[in-house]
């Protein structure tokens, strides 16, 4: 995953069919739909686009091997952190 300052939000519309159709799509390929969307502009705007959107999902798989690592060792630890990341979301 990017850091925040490399990372933009986009609020998107489409059609409800293309939305479906994406879904499905990132059902089978194993991706989150925003990973989907990624990988799909990417294969669109090219081969640096790809490398970028690549890079990225290797990233997010090496936090989340942490993160599991992380549980797996002190799931206290973690439970905690968890209860910290709800009462941020709360206060929203």
């Amino acid at each position: 995953m990017a850091k925040k300052s490399e990372t933009v939000g986009l609020r998107l519309r489409m059609p409800a069919g293309v939305h479906r159709l994406l879904t499905a799509s990132a059902k089978r390929n194993g991706r989150s739909l925003n990973q989907e969307v990624l990988w799909a502009l990417a294969k669109y705007l090219g081969e640096d686009a790809e490398k970028f959107v690549e890079q990225t999902a290797v990233e997010q798989r090496h936090r989340m091997q942490r993160l599991l690592e992380i549980v797996y060792k002190d799931p206290e630890r973690a439970a905690k952190a968890l209860g910290e990341i709800e009462k941020r979301e709360v206060g929203k």
